[in-house]
C-alpha cells in the first residue's frame, strides 16, 4: 500500500500556482527586521557557511537535481491508477478520493520553474536552499502522510520560507512571500504552521548534518554537469519556440 492512500493529507497545504502578474516586483522591495518566525526558536548555527548562489552553474544545477529527486520520490510513493483524458496522472489520495496531477516530467519542470522564480526574487543563499531540503527530508520521515504529488510544491516553498527566517537577521515577511507567489497571506501562514507542526518545531540544523547533505549534492552536480547543460539548452529552445 502506498503512503498516499494510507493517511490523511492535510487540507491546509494546497497545490500552489504562481500568478505571474501579481508576482512582478523588484528584488529591492521593502524588507523588515524581525526577531524570528511564527514560533520557531532554533536557527542554523553560525558555523554553517552562507555562500551566495552562482547565477547558473551551482544555482540551477542544484535546484534541478533537488527538485527531480523530490518529485520522483513522491510519484514513486503515490498510488497511481491511470490517466485522465488530459493525460494527467490519477492518484488515490489519503481520504480515498481520486486526484489528478501532471505526469512526472511536467511536474519536475513546473516545480523547477516555480522555485527558480522564488530563488531569483528572494535572493536565497545556498544555505537557505539546502536547509529547506533538509526540512523536507525530516517532514518525509516524521509525517509522510502529508507529502504527496499534490502537496510537494507548497511544502517546499513553506520550507524555503522557514529556512529564510532561520538563517537571516533581516527577513522578508510572509506578506512579501505571498505577494511574490500570487497567493493569500493566510494560506501561507497555514502552510508554515503545518510544516512546523509536522517537524514538532524541530528546525535546528547542525553544521555536520548540513555539510553531509551539501557534500552529497555537490558530488552529484559534478557528475551530472553535462546532463544539466543539455537540459538548459533544451529548455531554452522550448521557451523560444513558444
Amino acid at each position: 500500500m502506498k503512503a498516499t492512500s494510507r493517511s490523511k493529507i492535510s487540507s491546509a497545504i494546497p497545490l500552489m500556482h504562481v500568478d505571474a502578474q501579481r508576482a512582478e516586483h523588484s528584488r529591492s522591495e521593502v524588507m523588515v527586521e524581525s526577531s524570528g518566525s511564527s514560533g520557531e526558536a532554533s536557527s542554523t548555527p553560525e558555523s554553517v557557511p552562507v555562500p551566495v548562489f552562482d547565477a547558473r552553474a551551482t544555482h540551477e544545477s542544484l535546484a534541478w537535481l533537488l527538485y527531480c529527486d523530490m518529485c520522483k520520490g513522491v510519484y514513486d510513493n503515490a498510488q497511481i491508477i491511470g490517466r485522465d483524458n488530459l493525460g494527467r496522472e490519477l492518484i488515490v489520495l489519503a481520504d480515498e478520493n481520486i486526484g489528478s496531477v501532471p505526469e512526472l516530467s511536467d511536474a519536475c519542470q513546473t516545480f523547477y520553474e516555480l522555485m527558480i522564480h522564488v530563488l531569483h526574487e528572494s535572493g536565497m543563499s545556498e544555505t537557505e536552499f539546502l536547509s529547506a531540503g533538509i526540512l523536507i527530508r525530516r517532514i518525509w520521515h516524521l509525517k509522510p502522510e502529508i507529502v504527496s504529488p499534490t502537496t510537494l510544491q507548497s511544502l517546499f516553498v513553506g520550507s524555503c520560507l522557514l529556512s529564510h527566517k532561520m538563517s537571516c537577521d533581516i527577513i522578508k515577511p510572509n506578506w512579501w512571500w505571498a505577494h511574490m507567489l500570487g497567493m493569500g497571506t493566510e494560506n501561507l501562514y497555514e502552510i508554515e504552521g503545518e510544516i512546523l507542526s509536522a517537524l514538532k518545531f524541530g528546525t535546528f540544523i547542525g553544521a555536520e548534518e548540513f555539510e553531509a547533505f551539501r557534500t552529497v549534492f555537490q558530488q552529484r552536480i559534478t557528475t551530472l554537469q553535462p546532463q544539466s547543460r543539455s537540459f538548459y539548452e533544451r529548455n531554452q529552445r522550448r521557451q523560444e519556440s513558444k
